[in-house]
């Protein structure tokens, strides 16, 4: 049998000799189970100045229209505030909040809980996320189902239940000594939420529970979820990490992007966050600093892959595979340099799998390829792509050796952020 959260809270609770206590004011569960078993009944006391009781459901017998304790009243501990002991609690964490819904990949807010009983055992089986659970909260259901049957028997209103289940929820419950989200689902079901479903989440979130949910994800999906926000709401999550965390951020980041989001960030925290990175990373980061954000310097990514001319096809695959994919931006080609680190070709990737293995990459490779300065502007750089077909276009200093790369994706948001200023000066 089915009820829900609301439909509890209305009924009188008595002590084992029928004397009335109170009315149910909030649960307590043991949130980590799959359908949360309830633990603890909160029982309130008092209109203005709440007192409250906290009665282990197992002393709560459920008889029709009032719950009834096993334990006289006198038995029982009142107290001003029940929250310090017993968290979480449902109303407090779970009910009006936010949580993730795992399964549709989206943010709702709790309208209402519903719960399953079997005998005496009271578990939460599903929340509610629908209109019809919050006009149920009001106490208006009967009037606005009577209202909307009249109109319109079949409306979604009377037949959409808006019910999740538990399995599926990730509550946004912040545990205050950690700061960090208490994971109530299995860890894969945030897995397999992609980064840029996860990102929309965050934009609705304050940033304290941003950085709370950031938290929960390993470095590589942290990376992968804050570069698809925009700076701002990065600048945000980074400001609520303490300095470790935010450096194993930036280690992880492309350093493209994370030279972009130093640069918003005080200089102090910037500083503290250079200092505790890898020499390499902040040397990578350093160089890209010298260069005006609006130029192709600005733009590119020293994360690449090179090859040397007098390498074969099949070393060539080794050596990307044993060596360069894990600091590369993108696997779609490579560069070849000479001894002085000279621009003298570039290969697909497609192309190098489809050469025989004792091929010489300076036979296979394009000579010449298309690249910018590292001082020419972004719409050079726009333009060099476009004309090319490219998908990364190769930045060069004045002796034409390589220093990094640009990719379509560093490009379109370039042009964005420029026609939306252009927008919002209109």
């Amino acid at each position: 049998m089915f009820t829900f959260f609301t439909d509890i809270v209305k009924k009188d609770v008595v002590d084992r000799h029928g004397r009335f206590i109170g009315h149910p004011y909030d649960f307590t569960a043991e949130l980590e189970e799959v359908y949360p078993r309830i633990t603890n009944l909160v029982i309130s006391r008092g209109v203005f100045a709440k007192r409250f009781f906290v009665v282990p459901w197992k002393e709560v017998h459920q008889a029709g229209k009032r719950l009834e304790l096993r334990v006289p009243r006198e038995s029982l501990a009142e107290v001003d505030s029940y929250r310090e002991e017993y968290e979480p609690t449902l109303r407090s964490d779970i009910l009006d909040q936010q949580v993730v819904d795992t399964y549709n990949r989206k943010l709702v807010r709790v309208s209402d809980l519903h719960f399953l009983k079997v005998d005496d055992d009271l578990r939460l089986a599903h929340v509610d996320i629908g209109l019809r659970g919050l006009v149920r909260r009001l106490g208006w259901e009967r009037v606005v189902d009577g209202f909307v049957r009249l109109f319109n028997r079949h409306a979604r209103y009377l037949n959409d239940e808006g019910l999740i289940s538990w399995k599926y929820v990730q509550p946004l419950s912040i545990q205050s000594a950690t700061g960090q989200i208490q994971l109530n689902v299995d860890m894969n079901q945030l897995r397999q939420i992609p980064p840029s479903d996860i990102s929309t989440m965050l934009m609705e979130l304050d940033p304290y529970q941003r950085a709370a949910l950031i938290k929960t994800l390993d470095v590589q999906r942290q990376v992968d979820t804050i570069t698809e926000l925009d700076l701002k709401l990065q600048k945000d999550i980074v400001e609520e990490l303490d300095a470790q965390a935010a450096s194993r951020l930036f280690e992880r980041m492309p350093a493209d992007e994370a030279t972009d989001l130093l640069a918003e960030l005080d200089k102090r925290d910037a500083g503290r966050i250079m200092g505790m990175l890898s020499a390499k990373k902040a040397r990578e980061i350093t160089e890209l600093m010298e260069h005006e954000s609006d130029s192709a310097g600005g733009l590119m990514t020293t994360e690449f892959i090179t090859l040397r001319p007098s390498m074969t096809v099949g070393q060539a695959i080794d050596h990307i595979r044993c060596v360069e994919i894990q600091k590369a931006e993108t696997i779609y080609s490579a560069f070849v340099v000479d001894e002085h680190e000279v621009l003298i070709g570039s290969i697909l990737f497609r192309r190098l799998l489809l050469e025989p293995l004792e091929s010489k990459i300076g036979d296979v490779m394009q000579q010449k390829p298309p690249a910018v300065n590292v001082d020419d502007s972004v719409k050079d750089v726009a333009y060099t792509m476009d004309k090319y077909n490219l998908y990364t276009l190769p930045a060069i200093d004045d002796e034409g050796r390589l220093e990094g790369i640009i990719t379509v994706d560093d490009v379109l948001h370039a042009a964005v952020e420029e026609a939306w200023g252009k927008r919002g000066g209109l």
